[in-house]
């Protein structure tokens, strides 16, 4: 039977065979392990009972959950009874914790469906409920709907053996920068636990607010809570509004007990000894200055942080985590301890002299110091400390569980000093990003990070050994909130991003496929819609790209989209799309500038929003491009041809511009022969509160040989803080000249100026297309 499991779902990877089984079997995700399925269907009646192990309270509440769910959808409530030893039962629901796969562990089940009932297996009450939501999945979507269910309820037959690949299954959310009701926070975690994720990682405190009640110190919730305005957008305006709210201990233990009753175990967040502008604010000892301070109005972080030298600030910090493991059964207590500017301790008294009683060399010591304090004190609770990969620096506490979001290397460093590892990389595991063309989705964060970059990461470096990968936990999708201020758009960020890593965490490495997830969506998306979920429909937008034709040396468009099946029609005239417009087959080319306009059409019908974007057609595009100062990894647009790419970029600057943190920019364009051209442009982007600013002196040159240069012009520029968002083209007109090399220079401020309010920091540039006449 195993040997014919595993060839179905091998079947199930091969072109054509995923629709065959989905014939039968609605779209599961996360995938299960292993799928079997039968002929027929077991249908369910008024008359049906749920049987269940006799004296198993913890069987009796899953129980409960199906027969509650069906009576919502409009199933008759079903009876639920205890088994007797030895009894046989028929046209039934049987849920048992006996003669259960040992193998598959607390977590995992199995899940047989038979023209004459269902029985379901596990070891645990846990596996128990991951059975029951995929037996919900296997059940019509509209079982998300009051009285949805409208005639027999029939289910496919089918064997399921099942199991988590990762023992770590989580989604982050910080309240801190927005605050989210109790009741949004219930609906999250009933969705996390629909997609078997199991961690709730709960963001509680911040610079900009502290949203737990902490009874022995009440100034955190009646100070630290408020905020006297928010920014507006990317500006550093503020609404003036006062903005707060906090969960009382009494509220904390509902969601703890609800998420427990799902299986999913809540881990609190409070910051140290950064991002604690919010606790100083109520009690400003703690600092290494004294002062008053306020809550932070603004995005970003504090330079004031909580006073390593000053044992007040540990013995504050051991009674707030009295209080939070009081309230939180979580064996992981998370401590932060990311981006703690340490400006102040180094030239705070007691902070140096803590060093030097301490041996300690510098203030990355002193961090280490610091967590491996609080570290000893969590592991006399028996608890477990967690801290983002900044806790690295300065030395690793000795059991300290590392989350690694500045990218991969931390996990990867944590993994081989044998320390438990949460991998959580922004580029793959930000929810807070954009998910699609920036220029039609809501102001968000930054980054681009599509539901198919999410389903595509790997947790498990390759360069860890298979001892060192063990280390490895699973991942957890974080979702920063300085952009996300209600619960409609926390959902939009969130899903379907979300069920993507749920399935990166649950399923085989191996059964994992790009097209047979996007298949199996389809199914969720009406669930979710029925839910009321409002969730992205990003995936289902064009992405307008060019690819480098390296034959024709020219730029081709090409056109994509993440559903299966669908198909995509486009205008060049600024028209709108209809299915009478072109239709894309392969990567075009065009003969002038233009606008392209797309969408994506299933069956007859549009599923997301027109798409467009400016295509420059110009004798340098598509030509090669040497750079001779590295841009950053951060903002590389689409590599080194960025700058001839045809694709002018947007009013967003991480979508199409080429981005210099703290350096400059050099680069040379090779027209492939000598050109007569008279004239270069470029395009610079300025956002002074998102730190890009206007180079200072942009320097335009021609080469023949690209080794003797001939300057064609210089422009300087005054970057200024009334110009804070605009985009202009730095142009210069010449003699005509034959040159077959084009060189521009662009100067970077180096770091931001005494008038910016981060002044000191690395400044950016951002360049985009390079043209000549």
């Amino acid at each position: 039977m195993k040997h014919l499991i595993n060839l179905i779902l091998l079947l199930m990877l091969l072109p054509g065979a995923a629709d065959a089984i989905a014939g039968k079997i609605p779209g599961l995700v996360p995938l299960p392990m292993e799928i079997h399925a039968g002929n027929g269907k077991f249908s369910i009646h008024n008359s049906t009972t749920i049987y269940i192990d006799p004296a198993k309270p913890e069987i009796r509440k899953i129980a409960e959950l199906i027969s509650l769910k069906l009576s919502f959808a409009g199933v008759p409530g079903l009876v639920i009874r205890e088994i007797t030893p030895g009894q046989k039962v028929k046209r039934s629901i049987e849920l048992s914790l006996t003669g259960a796969d040992p193998t598959l562990g607390r977590e995992g089940y199995t899940l047989n469906i038979s023209k004459h009932g269902i029985l379901i297996r596990a070891t645990n009450a846990c596996g128990l409920f991951y059975a029951t939501q995929t037996l919900f999945q296997l059940m019509p979507a509209e079982l998300e709907l009051k009285g949805g269910i409208r005639k027999t309820l029939k289910l496919p037959v089918v064997e399921i053996r099942d199991k988590p690949r990762f023992p770590y299954r989580g989604l982050h959310l910080d309240v801190c920068r927005h605050f989210f009701p109790l009741e949004f926070v219930k609906k999250y975690i009933d969705l996390m636990s629909t997609y078997k994720m199991n961690t709730f990682h709960w963001h509680l405190t911040d610079d900009q607010g502290w949203r737990i009640e902490i009874r022995k110190y009440p100034k955190l919730t009646q100070v630290g809570s408020n905020r006297s305005g928010t920014v507006i957008g990317k500006t550093s305006e503020s609404d003036g509004i006062s903005y707060g709210g906090y969960y009382s201990q009494d509220q904390i233990r509902e969601i703890v007990q609800y998420a427990s009753e799902r299986f999913v175990n809540v881990i609190p967040e409070i910051e140290m000894p950064g991002h604690s502008l919010a606790a100083l604010s109520a009690y400003p000892n703690l600092s290494c200055s004294g002062d008053t301070f306020k809550v932070l109005t603004e995005w970003g972080i504090s330079d004031d942080i909580f006073c390593a030298g000053n044992d007040s600030t540990f013995l504050f910090l051991q009674d707030v985590l009295d209080e939070v493991m009081s309230l939180f059964p979580s064996p992981y207590i998370h401590i932060g301890g990311d981006e703690a500017e340490k400006g102040r301790w180094h030239v705070c008294p007691k902070c140096q002299l803590r060093m030097k009683a301490e041996g300690l060399k510098n203030e990355m010591e002193l961090q280490s110091y610091f967590t491996k304090r609080m570290e000893r004190y969590l592991n006399s609770k028996g608890r477990r400390l967690i801290g983002w990969d900044e806790i690295l620096e300065g030395g690793l506490a000795p059991e300290a569980t590392v989350m690694s979001w500045r990218g991969i290397e931390g996990g990867i460093d944590a993994a081989r000093l044998d320390h438990d590892v949460i991998m959580t990389p922004g580029d793959y595991c930000y929810l807070d990003h954009y998910q699609a063309d920036p220029a039609s989705e809501p102001l968000a964060i930054g980054g681009y990070t599509t539901l198919k970059k999410v389903y595509s990461y790997e947790p498990i470096p390759p360069v860890l050994t298979q001892e060192q990968g063990k280390h490895i936990l699973g991942a957890q999708g974080n979702v920063w909130t300085e952009y996300i201020s209600t619960p409609e758009h926390l959902e939009y960020m969130a899903y379907p991003r979300a069920i993507a890593l749920a399935e990166v965490n649950w399923s085989p490495k191996e059964t994992r496929n790009w097209d047979d997830f996007s298949s199996r969506m389809e199914d969720q998306y009406k669930r979710l819609t029925y839910k009321g979920v409002n969730f992205s429909k990003g995936s289902f937008d064009v992405d307008i790209t060019t690819i480098y034709d390296s034959i024709g040396h020219r730029n081709l468009v090409k056109l994509s989209d993440e559903v299966k099946g669908a198909e995509i029609y486009y205008t060049v005239d600024g028209s709108e799309p209809l299915l009478s417009s072109n239709h894309f087959k392969r990567p075009f080319a065009i003969d002038s500038s233009c606008t392209i306009k797309a969408s994506v059409f299933k069956n007859g019908k549009r599923l997301g929003k027109n798409i467009e974007r400016t295509i420059i057609s110009n004798i340098t595009s598509g030509k090669p491009v040497h750079i001779y100062k590295p841009y950053s990894i951060k903002y590389p647009a689409c590599g080194d041809q960025a700058m001839t790419d045809g694709l002018l970029g947007t009013s967003s600057f991480n979508n199409g511009w080429q981005g210099y943190e703290g350096t400059d920019m050099d680069v040379v364009i090779d027209l492939l022969q000598a050109c007569n051209i008279h004239k270069i442009t470029t395009h610079f982007i300025q956002r002074i509160n998102s730190w890009v600013l206007y180079p200072l002196d942009v320097e335009f040159s021609t080469s023949i040989d690209g080794i003797n240069w001939q300057k064609s012009g210089t422009i300087h520029t005054d970057p200024q803080p009334s110009k804070s968002k605009e985009d202009r083209e730095f142009s210069v007109e010449f003699t005509p000249i034959k040159a077959r090399f084009i060189r521009v220079a662009a100067k970077n401020t180096g770091t931001l100026p005494d008038w910016h309010e981060y002044k000191g920091g690395l400044s950016w540039i951002f360049a985009d297309e390079i043209t000549v006449e």
